[in-house]
């Protein structure tokens, strides 16, 4: 299935400088495995910090039930969820990431 996307002209001209190739819907699709690639790093960044921060896994974090040990406090509670943010959100990634690569 296709959809007509219109573009300013600047937009396009950008599309092409950034990208290998004349053909836009190749581009787009480089640019998006740009942007999937950008948003791993982050999350797996985010997952290795807070393993060095707690010395353990996710997993073996929420076994443990560390935020009801650390008496539900502001910074557990937030690390909590932005390391289930990262682990759920590289998941996501890597098959919608997956997905566009195997179209390329």
């Amino acid at each position: 299935m296709y959809v007509t996307l219109t573009v300013s002209e600047e937009i396009a001209r950008h599309l092409n400088q950034l990208s290998l190739g004349d053909n836009p819907n190749d581009n787009l699709k480089r640019l998006l495995v740009a942007e999937y690639r950008r948003k791993q790093a982050h999350y797996n960044l985010t997952d290795r910090q807070l393993t060095q921060k707690y010395r353990m896994s996710f997993e073996e974090f929420e076994f443990q039930q560390l935020t009801q040990q650390h008496g539900y406090s502001w910074e557990v509670e937030s690390d909590a969820i932005a390391w289930e943010t990262a682990i759920d959100g590289s998941r996501t990634l890597q098959r919608q990431l997956a997905e566009l690569e195997m179209s390329l």
